[in-house]
Order: structure tokens, then sequence, then C-alpha cells
């Protein structure tokens, strides 16, 4: 039986302005109903599509089609004015499920569904459009058509080889959202909170503890974390070079899925990155030339301070935090295998990538609000990229968690 939909108390807002960028550099399984429409339509019989794949085999067992792509990454039903052609001939109704969906999703928590959105879109991203809520009852629709499920799940491993019930991680999940909203202090200080409180509680001898000890736990740690984070700004210690090193190519991973970003499928390109991945264990040289919207800058030219960023700039990306955060999207969502410590780890370590995408995108000039909304995008795409949902990355933060050197990264590039 499905569980109940609810939307979440933080306003969000969007709607559709057909800007196309969720048909460009996006996979797009299909499921089995998707595939017979599509086969219905005859588009190998269409005077544009004649030779032409509409779909290629997908590596999912779920989903055994995906639709294709041209060779720069875009959708092969993307029409030069950034419509579809599905959508332009045949109505919304003729596309695929998830293209009508996008970018609003269910996320199943313990006792319900949240419908939330994906920031994957500038116009999510900027909270611009109709409120979530006014969607609702078109999401209805697709669960009692059964092409989306709002059905119970298993809570997510607490921590490594440790697993409790559902009122545990609600807990914890509201501690962390609690944290990071906390408006008494600036989101640098509520991010390095979040990170304390997951050190903290990684490390505490939690095992065996009943469920009452726990929540008392919890509830203290989340007491003394402004506390313990004081230090982080006392020292403004810069990261190790070893942390930057990791840090910087996690934050390559993610310039590759900004919008504008265009794989090139060369062998001078791939030596192009290979060059750009030796520069980076030697913490200086020219970074590689991903995409039009990352001018040539050097690693070195990406360590100077920012300096006081106009509200509108920065509010993109906390918003970004804030309502993964509410929803429990980050932890969730394509996170298979991660447990709730190690997801908040990922949430928070896409502060100090974003403000460091921001520098690199702004080089030379002032960072404008455009430059924040499209690495939100590229940070929202992370949430499903292999790279950054897979064992290495779990291992990278891990490591780097361990020495408090996430916290030093994100002083350091709040700057």
């Amino acid at each position: 039986m499905p569980l109940p939909i609810v939307i979440l108390p933080t306003a969000e807002k969007w709607d559709c302005h057909q800007c196309g960028i969720c048909c460009r550099g996006s996979l797009v399984p299909l499921s089995n109903e998707d595939v017979a429409r599509l086969n219905e339509q005859k588009w190998a019989e269409h005077a544009d599509y004649v030779g032409t794949k509409i779909m290629v085999p997908n590596p999912s067992t779920k989903n055994r089609f995906r639709l294709a792509q041209r060779k720069d990454g875009s959708c092969v039903f993307l029409k030069a004015d950034g419509l579809c052609r599905i959508h332009a001939e045949l109505g919304y109704e003729a596309k695929p499920t998830i293209c009508r969906v996008f970018p609003l999703q269910l996320i199943p928590r313990g006792s319900d569904v949240a419908l939330t959105i994906r920031r994957a879109c500038p116009s999510s991203a900027a909270d611009k459009g109709r409120l979530v809520k006014e969607h609702l009852p078109f999401i209805k629709d697709f669960v009692r058509e059964g092409k989306l499920s709002a059905d119970a799940v298993a809570p997510p491993l607490f921590k490594a080889g440790e697993t409790r019930d559902w009122k545990t991680a609600s807990l914890v999940f509201k501690t962390l959202s609690s944290l990071l909203q906390d408006l008494r202090y600036p989101p640098v200080r509520r991010i390095v909170h979040a990170l304390q409180f997951t050190s903290l509680l990684e490390k505490a001898k939690t095992r065996g503890m009943d469920e009452r000890k726990l929540a008392e736990l919890i509830t203290t740690l989340a007491q003394v974390v402004p506390e313990e984070s004081k230090q982080f700004f006392s020292e403004r210690r810069p990261p190790s070079l070893y942390a930057r090193l990791v840090f910087h190519s996690i934050g390559i991973e993610y310039a590759r899925l900004h919008p504008k970003y265009r794989a090139l499928p060369t062998w001078s390109h791939r030596l192009q990155l290979a060059k750009a991945t030796f520069r980076l264990v030697r913490g200086r040289g020219p970074l590689p030339d991903v995409s039009p919207a990352f001018p040539k800058a050097r690693l070195e030219d990406l360590e100077h301070p920012l300096g006081q960023l106009a509200p509108e700039i920065d509010h993109p990306l906390a918003r970004l935090i804030e309502a993964s955060s509410e929803s429990n999207l980050y932890a969730l969502a394509d996170r298979r295998g991660w447990t709730i410590l190690e997801s908040i780890r990922g949430l928070v370590a896409t502060f100090p990538v974003g403000l460091w995408l921001l520098r690199w995108a702004s080089q030379g000039r002032e960072p404008t609000v455009d430059d924040m909304l499209q690495i939100v995008v590229a940070l929202d795409r992370g949430q499903g990229f292999a790279a950054l949902t897979g064992k290495l990355h779990r291992s990278r933060l891990r490591m780097m968690a361990a020495q408090g050197e996430l916290e030093r990264l994100v002083v350091w590039y709040a700057r």
C-alpha cells in the first residue's frame, strides 16, 4: 500500500522554462511502457530519423533501454530551439515517464514519501515557478497508474555494520536538517557543525546501545558541535596537500557534469585529461579545458579568497544543501550501500566544491547568480553519477574526514 505523500515545510518552486538543459548530458532510462510507446510512434519512418537509433541498450537490469544521444551528449529528440521533438509533434503525454516527471522526485521515508525537486534544472535551482504542492495532483496520478512508486523502503545503514530502524534514522535526518538550517549561524558554520556531528557520532560506541540512550546521545552531540567546531575557524588552517589533491580530483568530476560540458571522444581530449590528472598531483599548473563555462586558469589561481558574495549568489548553493537534507534525498536516492553518516559527508562536501568551481567559472571577473545556478545543476547531477556515488568516493571522503580535512576544506574555500 502506498505511503502518504507529503510536501516539505521549505517552500520549493519549479516550472519548466524550456531551457533544454535536462536534455543535454542526461541518461534517460526507459520503462517497458516507454519503449512500447516509442515503437508505436514509428520514429524509424520519420524523415529526420531514418537510420537513426532512438534507443540504445542500458546497463541497468531494471530498464533495458535508454534514450539515444547525439555525439555532443544531447538527446536525440532535442530540437535546435531547446524543445523536445516528441512533445512538439505528439504532445506532452507522448514523452517518456522520466521526461514528464523530472525534476520532481518522490523520496520514500519511514512513514511517508516526500515530494521534492532535483536541482539539476536551473529553474528548480533558482526556485522559479509554482510551489511544489501545486504539482502534487499530477504526481499522485502517476502513483495511482503505477508509473511511480510511493511504497515503503528499508532504512539505510546507520553506520558501517550497524543497522537501525526508521525511528533512529529519522532522528539522525531531523537532527542534521536542524543543524543545516540553524539561522543563528552563517552557512559555512552550519556545514562544519554537520561534519562535526557526523564525526562525533561515528566515533561513539553505539553498537548495542538501546534506542533511548542512542536518542539521548544524538541530542547531546547536536548541542555540543557549535563549541567543538570553533577550532576550525580560529585556526583557519589550509587543508593538507593530500586533501587538496583529492579535493581537486572531486572538483574536476563535478566540472564534467556542468551543463556546458561537452565530452569529446577523441584521443587528444583524453590525453588532455590525463595531463590534468598529473598536474593535480603536483598541485599546480593549468586546469583542463572541460567546458566553455570554465575559462583558462591555473590550480593556484583558485586558492585565493572569493571575498564577500552577494546573498543572491550564495543562496542557490545553500538551498541545494538545506532542501536535500530536509527531504533526505542525499541519503535515499542513488546512494546504494552508503551509510547515513557517509551520505551526510557526500552532501556537505558539495559546499566547498561549489565555491571552488565558482572561483574557476568567474576567473578574471565578478561571479554571477547564473554562474552559481549552473554549478548547482552540476552538483545535483552528481547525485546519480557513478564516480561520485561509488566506493572510491566514499573512501576519499572517509579518509579526509578521519583527519578533519573536510572541515578545513569547507572553511578554506568559504573565504
